[in-house]
């Protein structure tokens, strides 16, 4: 006689903690020295990671950038 036995392991995991909430949402404005501006909306865990995320968002489309504004969504 043959017995099928299943076994679950769950685990705690980073992604199962960042759930989303309104303190993960950030609108982030990239000005540049031209006058131009780019907004973004970025998903992050502190304002320097929005920050960051938002910088290298901008650096793809190589703007040149003369200061970041942070809010929170």
């Amino acid at each position: 006689m043959t017995q099928t036995v299943q076994t679950s392991v769950f685990t705690h995991s980073r992604l199962y903690s960042k759930r989303y909430y309104p303190g993960n949402i950030y609108n982030v404005v990239i000005n540049c020295e031209d006058g131009e501006y780019y907004e973004y909306e970025v998903e992050a865990d502190t304002f320097a990671k929005a920050t960051e995320i938002a910088e290298n968002m901008a650096l793809d489309l190589m703007a040149d950038i003369t200061y970041v504004e942070v809010y929170r969504a």
